[in-house]
């Protein structure tokens, strides 16, 4: 059976059934919170077997110990509309891994869940204490900047040792340049004793191979005692403004039981200064069915309107193809057909002629409209954004009968 780990990290994908970016050419919030530390239950024994300490950069200054009071455990994200279908884990060579079961040919979708708040220690508790430094809760990172931050690691049993492989990953992300498998696109390096190392991956993919079986710069702590380290990492331009969640952890090295391992969380907001910002979204109707439904937004534009392509994304509890809709936009004063077709992020449109006429100073104004060609079984969600000099916009919910506009 599937832990409810493995579960609840499927449930995070963030596909969107259908992605339209449309155009000439085919194609934050203010610093705050504290560090956040976790642990391991009481009951997790120690573990003896060898590791090899020191494979972490290790800095000349005391490392910080455990925080006495942390955040208490929060409520559990929302979970997704309907399951996914499993896509790779991040590492290349998943391990002990269940088999998944087959799946229809058409997986449904999954809304985008929102990253869970950052999860704490509990006071006095025992086993490894995870701390983040450098970074803090909701704090804005710039894509392409080089951010540095440390994870410290504490055991802190009275008695014993803990041996502890470090994994620092990001979440799946509700950015990230494929939907289907919601992974930000960057780089990650840890500060090893010979100097910067670029690890394998940045995210952690849908399942729970990047804590199995890990063992790279494991290294072993008695009792009382702590290990920091330093790591930096830089998202790609690929990947869209939104929330991410940057995951700590310490499996046992060369483990695949990762039940108790000790994790903590950290929240932070990605930011785009080049990126278009999307406004005035309304919609004639709060839902999408068989009667046509328009919708229409604002792009502004901060480096200006040159390579500037409207971004329409359709999900659904159900899969879409290019023959369930019908998108047109308005053009040349008349609505004309959109082409759509499939990719990655479910289907892409190609952009009509005559589009550019919509275009006036630094904004743009575009309006679309949708019609189901049979009544949809589950609502259709609709995200509109902007992409212009390669940068994109956040999205925003155009039909949103729940508020999240």
């Amino acid at each position: 059976h599937m832990n409810a780990s493995v579960i609840a990290r499927i449930a995070k994908i963030v596909p969107l059934a259908v992605v339209a970016a449309v155009g000439v050419a085919a194609c934050g919030p203010t610093n705050s919170g504290a560090s956040v530390a976790a642990s391991a239950p009481a009951s997790t024994p120690a573990v003896t077997s060898s590791a090899t300490p020191g494979a972490g950069a290790v800095p000349t200054t005391p490392a910080p110990a455990a925080p006495t009071t942390e955040a208490a455990p929060p409520a559990a994200a929302p979970a997704a509309d309907a399951p996914a279908a499993q896509a790779p884990a991040a590492g290349t060579k998943p391990a002990a891994k269940a088999p998944a079961k087959p799946v229809a040919a058409k997986p449904a979708p999954a809304k985008p869940a929102k990253p869970a708040a950052p999860k704490g220690a509990q006071p006095g508790g025992s086993g490894v204490g995870i701390t983040f430094g450098g970074l803090k809760e909701n704090q804005q990172i710039e894509l392409n900047d080089l951010v540095s931050f440390s994870v410290t690691w504490k055991n802190n049993d009275a008695t014993g040792t803990r041996n502890v492989a470090p994994v620092v990953s990001t979440q799946l992300y509700e950015g990230a340049p494929c939907s289907m498998i919601a992974m930000a696109e960057g780089t990650l390096e840890r500060k090893d004793a010979s100097g910067w190392k670029k690890l394998d991956n940045l995210s952690a993919g849908t399942g729970m191979d990047y804590v199995i079986n890990r063992k790279d710069g494991a290294f072993t702590l008695a009792a009382g005692e702590s290990r920091t380290i330093e790591y930096r990492m830089q998202l790609s331009s690929a990947n869209r403004p939104g929330r991410i969640t940057i995951e700590a952890d310490a499996p046992v090295p060369n483990s695949a039981d990762y039940r108790d391992m000790a994790k903590a969380e950290l929240n932070a907001v990605v930011v785009d200064r080049h990126a278009p910002e999307v406004t005035g979204v309304s919609a004639s109707s709060l839902k999408v069915g068989t009667t046509p439904a328009e919708f229409g937004f604002v792009v502004a534009a901060p480096d200006g309107t040159a390579n500037l392509h409207p971004v329409v994304g359709l999900s659904s509890a159900n899969w879409l193809t290019p023959d369930d809709v019908t998108l047109e936009v308005m053009a040349g004063g008349a609505w004309k057909p959109v082409e759509v077709r499939e990719d990655c992020n479910g289907l892409t449109a190609v952009t009509p002629t005559g589009l550019e006429a919509n275009r006036w100073g630094d904004s743009v104004e575009y309006s679309f409209r949708i019609t189901m060609k049979q009544a949809p079984q589950f609502d259709v969600d609709v995200q509109v954004g902007a992409e212009a000099n390669g940068h994109q916009a956040a999205r925003r919910h155009a039909f949103d009968p729940q508020g999240r506009r």
